[in-house]
């Protein structure tokens, strides 16, 4: 089967079956998969064909809604959040932190700041354990050749 994705109309499946695509197999900038329950659902599967194409879209709005958890100390995620990028900017080689965060002085890059240097390392759709619903994740990176490190959204 093909995904029915505008911006990624070569996208090949077997129902039934987990997609796991690299960058490369999927001729996307990041890793793509789907979950095998929804591979056998045309009506899921059209879900995630929308939700692909708007993956930018969606990059952009997880990126609002990090600095928007940054900006309040309150909010459930702010630790989380601000862990990760504490690790990334105090916590890497001097040398790593500035081939992260291209500016003058990568240690004083303010958190909110970093959050425009991740990029979208994984995209998928899976069954939420919780809800029984579907859902998706978003995987959100600095540079995977120098940390492994992942914001999941």
């Amino acid at each position: 089967m093909k995904l029915e994705s505008k911006k990624y109309p070569n996208i090949e499946y077997e129902k039934g079956e987990e997609i796991f695509l690299s960058p490369d197999e999927a001729n996307t900038s990041f890793y793509f998969d789907v979950e095998e329950e929804l591979t056998s659902d045309a009506e899921a599967m059209a879900i995630v064909a929308n939700a692909l194409d708007e993956a930018d879209v969606l990059t952009q709005k997880a990126k609002e809604f990090l600095k928007k958890t940054l900006e309040d100390e309150k909010s459930k995620y702010y630790e989380t959040v601000a862990y990760f990028m504490k690790f990334h900017r105090d916590e890497l080689e001097p040398d790593a932190a500035a081939e992260l965060f291209p500016v003058e002085d990568p240690s004083a890059i303010s958190f909110a700041e970093m959050v425009d240097y991740l990029k979208l390392d994984r995209f998928g759709s899976l069954i939420d354990e919780e809800s029984n619903q579907q859902a998706f994740i978003m995987d959100l990176s600095f540079n995977p050749e120098i940390t492994d490190e992942l914001m999941v959204i």
